[in-house]
């Protein structure tokens, strides 16, 4: 089971051990804080524990075989690991998972291959980061729970907007639902109350020098600059965002797989083949120029990485170079 349904879903009685996988630690947390909710928030000081790397597998266990004070659940949570379990602890873990106490319930929270002799008696939910379709999903279940309704618009830009950041985006749509008093939740409440993940306002700059609007680029970039961001993190996001265009306008991969390895959506990826795809019949030699930027855009930032050049000087030349080139060729 992958963590979202696991989220998505009630919970009707909860298994007496888990495993958690995948290692992205925001959708872990959520997990055991949802299994953490079936205990009255006056028993968790007493019923909850939490063992960290160092800690002893003997120890979590003495602690799942304590009988409660109140009579409920107790609950442990064996948090990631760095190293991996003696054979000692390997026996003494699966021996538990084998015949688990009725009243307790483990987490595990898998380090790989820490865990790989438990075999098959806990309950493994795939802690990995949402797919866009489940970011979306999400979104629309949040905002009910909450008494809320949000349009399609205002679903792909609050996901756009917190790039399939699930720990943002559930920080985001309280704020929303709060704003929005059991009411509707439009794209416009998202632009006024969310600020844009920074490889989104990267794609907006780069997007604007692409599409040879430099005027539009130029003020965005002194807003950005206004706000205090530094010249460093501005190069970054463009050289981000002018490289995965680049991967979108060679790369043989489909829409999901590509929007996975380079850690966007699948609709930025639609989006920006389509860009492509009229870029290249109003643009003559549009990927190659596409390329050489790109190229131009990484030495700078090793430049001044280097300390060859200043990060302001770096910045100033790629504001320049993405000028002259662009408004060469924009239509």
């Amino acid at each position: 089971m992958r963590a979202v349904e696991f989220l998505e879903r009630p919970l009707d009685g909860l298994a007496p051990c888990y495993l958690l996988k995948g290692g992205d630690g925001f959708m872990a947390r959520a997990v055991v804080d949802k299994i953490l909710s079936t205990l009255p928030p006056e028993d968790r000081e007493f019923n909850y524990d939490e063992f960290d790397d160092d800690a002893s597998i003997a120890d979590a266990v003495a602690a799942l075989e304590t009988v409660t004070l109140t009579g409920g659940k107790r609950v442990v949570y064996l948090r990631k690991r760095t190293r991996q379990l003696s054979d000692g602890e390997k026996k003494a873990l699966s021996s538990y998972c084998a015949m688990p106490e009725p009243d307790s319930v483990l987490i595990i929270e898998d380090t790989p291959r820490a865990y790989d002799d438990l075999g098959g008696y806990p309950i493994t939910i795939e802690c990995t980061a949402a797919t866009e379709s489940e970011m979306k999903r999400g979104i629309t279940v949040e905002t009910g729970k909450r008494g809320c309704t949000i349009s399609r618009a205002a679903i792909d830009k609050l996901a756009a907007y917190c790039n399939l950041n699930y720990g943002r985006v559930a920080v985001e749509v309280a704020k929303l639902c709060d704003y929005a008093d059991g009411g509707r939740i439009e794209e416009s409440a998202v632009e006024a109350l969310v600020a844009p993940d920074a490889d989104y306002r990267g794609y907006l700059l780069a997007s604007a020098f692409d599409e040879g609007d430099i005027r539009k680029a130029l003020k965005m970039l002194e807003g950005m600059k206004s706000k205090g961001e530094p010249a460093a993190k501005i190069l970054a996001m463009l050289t981000s965002s002018f490289r995965k265009t680049f991967h979108c306008a060679i790369s043989s991969l489909d829409d999901r797989e590509l929007a996975s390895a380079l850690g966007t959506t699948e609709s930025s990826v639609r989006t920006t083949r389509r860009i492509i795809r009229d870029r290249k019949r109003s643009v003559s030699g549009y990927v190659v120029k596409l390329k050489e930027q790109t190229e131009y855009l990484r030495e700078l930032e090793y430049k001044f990485k280097s300390g060859v050049i200043s990060e302001d000087n770096a910045l100033r030349l790629a504001v320049a170079k993405l000028s002259a080139v662009n408004k060469r060729e924009a239509k």
